[in-house]
């Protein structure tokens, strides 16, 4: 402040002084002073300019030309501004389409009815499906019907899948989520919504060419969803699932994922899921992960036909062991005499069981005594797994003793090469183990 109000006094002093030496003075002494009031309030004046700038604390006088220059980088910006495009999202076409025509079925021309509900809909999109392209384009006696009655043989489509099934062939996405996507899959096979190709061409309805395009169906995006969704409470329903409606991408998915967990994260719910048929192709899989020893797949097995068995046991995995070895000691006592894969009650096992490497688990004395103890297993597959390893370590003796006489004969002979042997990635049970 010092400065400034110094710099007006020697103005406005500098005004007074030319104001008493003449009267040609007195002109440029007013607008000082003018320049001084500004200044007092923040502004200068600029000669040759018509505006009023803000000032920064001292006076400036500007030249003609800089505000020149100035309006004309201001129309320059304001050119700019004008000639850049702005992006705005309207409302999209699907969207409308959606609300106006599907939920709000205006300029119906069909009626579909099921399951005690009702849709107003539009033959040009339910075309969309090979089921109602069918009914429409040949001589059936709906092509000409207003009104229609869907017959709903699979228990697994209610109303809810049948609004999403419908509700896709209005917009360009939909929404499934994974606790409904097996009702939407069957839906969505019921009414063939498969990748869409029109039977028909579009000139007869009034469309442009540009509505011959493929897009995937409902039944695509739903195997799509199951893929990424998999674990260890949806992989049972969704191997089911895709084995009744012909997804075999998803049936391999969820045998892979089964190969991978099995193992490693048993479950009670999982277990009781898991059929017959299921089981036995993971067993007899050489891809099946095992944490340590083919031991632990019998004992996941003998776990496994317990809930088989026993469906209504509701213990923890922690206790599983224990309630099994408990319930079968029971049954021994039934069945003296016999193991249990031979009784009634155990022969649906018995395919599953075969697949069992039991010369693996006979190695280790001690799961030899459980397994023999446990009488689950038939004495006959036992016996024939005790000769195949006995005669294993027969030959594996001899071969030694044979290998010590090449070793004499040849080890003083500077012809012959050495060379590292590769050793199985397995030699205690043959399937893929975690190293």
């Amino acid at each position: 402040m010092g400065s400034l109000s110094s710099r007006v006094l020697r103005h406005q002093g500098r005004a007074r002084a030319q104001q008493e030496s003449g009267s040609g003075a007195g002109g440029s002494a007013r607008r000082l002073e003018t320049g001084g009031e500004a200044a007092d309030h923040g502004f200068y004046y600029c000669p040759g300019s018509r505006k009023r700038k803000r000032s920064s604390g001292a006076l400036c006088y500007c030249h003609p030309d800089s505000e020149t220059d100035e309006d004309e980088e201001e129309g320059d910006e304001q050119q700019r501004l004008l000639n850049t495009p702005r992006r705005k999202k309207l409302k999209s076409t699907s969207k409308y389409i959606y609300q106006t025509l599907f939920l709000n079925g205006e300029n119906s021309d069909i009626k579909i009815c099921a399951l005690g509900e009702e849709w107003s809909l539009h033959k040009i999109y339910l075309c969309q499906s090979g089921y109602f392209s069918s009914m429409f384009s040949g001589s059936w006696k709906e092509s000409s019907m207003d009104i229609i009655e869907l017959e709903i043989p699979d228990q697994n489509i209610d109303v809810e899948a049948l609004q999403v099934a419908f509700g896709s062939l209005y917009r360009d996405d939909v929404l499934i989520k994974p606790s409904r996507v097996i009702a939407i899959l069957a839906a969505a096979c019921m009414l063939q919504l498969h990748i869409f190709r029109p039977n028909f061409f579009p000139h007869e309805m009034g469309l442009s060419s540009a509505y011959l395009y493929l897009q995937d169906g409902l039944i695509q995006q739903c195997g799509e969803t199951m893929k990424e969704t998999i674990n260890v409470k949806t992989v049972c329903g969704y191997y089911t699932s895709a084995g009744t409606y012909g997804l075999d991408s998803v049936k391999k998915k969820c045998l892979e994922w089964l190969l991978n967990n099995l193992m490693t994260h048993q479950n009670v719910e999982l277990f009781k899921e898991l059929s017959i048929n299921v089981m036995k192709q993971l067993i007899g899989s050489s891809n099946l992960f095992v944490m340590q020893v083919e031991m632990d797949v019998y004992t996941a097995l003998k776990k496994w036909m317990f809930l088989q068995l026993v469906p209504s046991w509701n213990g923890s995995l922690k206790q599983l062991l224990t309630e099994t070895d408990v319930w079968f000691s029971k049954k021994r006592k039934d069945f003296e005499g016999m193991t249990f894969l031979e009784t009634e009650q155990g022969k649906p096992f018995v395919s599953v069981f075969r697949h069992l490497r039991l010369q693996y688990i006979i190695s280790d004395l001690a799961s030899a005594r459980i397994v023999e103890q446990d009488s689950l297993v038939p004495s006959e597959w036992l016996f024939s797994a005790y000769k195949q390893q006995w005669l294993a370590m027969l030959r594996a003796e001899q071969d030694s003793e044979m290998g010590s006489l090449i070793w004499a004969a040849f080890k003083d002979n500077p012809s012959v090469r050495y060379r590292r042997c590769r050793i199985p990635h397995d030699m205690s049970s043959g399937r893929t183990r975690e190293r």
